[in-house]
């Protein structure tokens, strides 16, 4: 719905709306114009943004998976239980510092 064509349409509604407005003698045309102007004003303002926020987005595709999620779990699972072991059983594990996890490889689509 936030094709280019739906946008353009919206916001000549607003202006017609806005010319039956301004041109008309009759009480109820007023009316008319004046609500076709405010919502298709409203629905313009909302294609636009969304529009906006559709063409800065991240695409699906690049959302991880609950495969690749688990991978990364097990791989933090595995370091932590690796430091503790090189930490050996009588020292605290508290005091060890946390070392973050690299990030997980990104694919190119």
């Amino acid at each position: 719905m936030t094709e280019p064509g739906m946008r353009v349409l919206w916001v000549l509604l607003m202006f017609g709306g806005m010319a039956l407005a301004i041109l008309t003698n009759h009480p109820g045309l007023l009316a008319f114009g004046l609500l076709l102007a405010g919502v298709s004003g409203f629905c313009a303002v909302f294609a636009f943004a969304a529009a906006r926020i559709e063409s800065t987005a991240r695409p699906d595709s690049a959302l991880l998976t609950p495969e690749v999620l688990a991978a990364v779990r097990a791989r933090a699972a595995q370091q932590r239980a690796a430091q503790a072991l090189a930490q050996g059983p009588g020292q605290n594990q508290a005091s060890a510092p946390a070392q973050p996890l690299p990030p997980p490889p990104r694919s190119r689509s």
